[in-house]
């Protein structure tokens, strides 16, 4: 029975999460689906690459020695993809953009509504996470990203720098009074970063110098960040980048935090035709807005 290489992710996401649940997610299908291709795969090959056990699934000896050769071959193709489609001139197709919760819809959103205007035939899915896609792997063709630190095997456009502000709503203002700087800070509610967000410097500070009984409710997300502060439940940090029209920004956070925010895609991409096209246009875009 001759193998099917679309059963390589499938084997590679359940090795790399240890469990069916795990690479499900990882692929976005469903349980059943890894389920089968991995007992099809198994069928094919004629060995048994996991062991089947309560607190997951681990690789056999032999499915260790597969999964060295699973990737390379998925290395192969993909290197073979990203060169063939490298030289692609077309402008149409499809284009892959990887953006954070924060500037899928309000950033995102409105510059492909232009740009679609413009070029019609070029279809772009948005990939909304605050997870980094790896771009290596062609999970995306483009990255919008918020850091200081681009890796360096990507082509980076750095567009602006950006500051972390101190964010309300109007009902919460009407209800408790304008805090004016940081100090007065100390008789306000907050929301406050769940731990998933404390790789990003400013919310680590915040967390690390407010007493948790200021924290009235805590968040893994921008976006829910920002809903909770629209409904009153305290103030907020978010970065200047954060378009939302009924917060109103009170003032920059002390002290200051300052990120940048990128445009990133990988070399083998920097000729096709469409990915650039976008990516320029993009580029303009946000140079416009007031970030």
């Amino acid at each position: 029975m001759m193998l099917d290489w679309n059963d390589i992710p499938y084997f590679l996401a359940v090795a790399e999460s240890g469990s069916l649940s795990g690479a499900a997610d990882k692929l976005a299908v469903n349980h059943s689906t890894v389920f089968r291709r991995i007992n099809s795969l198994e069928e094919k090959l004629g060995v048994r690459l996991f062991d089947r056990l309560p607190e997951g699934y681990h690789l056999t000896e032999t499915g260790h020695t597969a999964l060295e050769f699973a990737y390379q071959a998925e290395n192969s193709l993909i290197s073979f993809e990203r060169n063939i489609a490298g030289h692609d001139q077309r402008l149409t197709g499809e284009i892959r953009v990887s953006a954070p919760y924060s500037m899928a819809s309000k950033i995102l959103a409105p510059c492909i509504a232009e740009f679609h205007t413009t070029q019609p035939s070029i279809k772009i899915n948005i990939l909304v996470s605050d997870a980094v896609h790896d771009l290596s792997r062609r999970d995306a063709d483009i990255a919008l990203r918020a850091t200081s630190h681009p890796p360096d095997y990507l082509l980076g456009r750095h567009v602006t720098d950006f500051k972390w502000h101190v964010y309300a709503g109007k009902q919460y203002l009407k209800s408790h009074g304008r805090p004016r700087n940081m100090r007065s800070l100390q008789t306000h509610s907050l929301i406050g970063p769940d731990d998933s967000l404390l790789r990003i410097d400013a919310y680590k500070w915040l967390k690390e110098n407010f007493p948790s009984s200021q924290f009235l409710s805590y968040a893994s997300d921008l976006s829910t960040i920002a809903a909770l502060c629209l409904q009153g439940l305290g103030l907020a940090i978010l970065p200047s980048h954060y378009i939302e029209p009924r917060l109103e920004k009170l003032f920059v956070m002390k002290p200051e935090f300052s990120d940048q925010l990128w445009i990133l895609s990988h070399p083998d991409l920097r000729h096709v035709t469409r990915i650039r096209a976008f990516s320029d246009y993009l580029y303009q875009f946000l140079k416009q807005q007031d970030l």
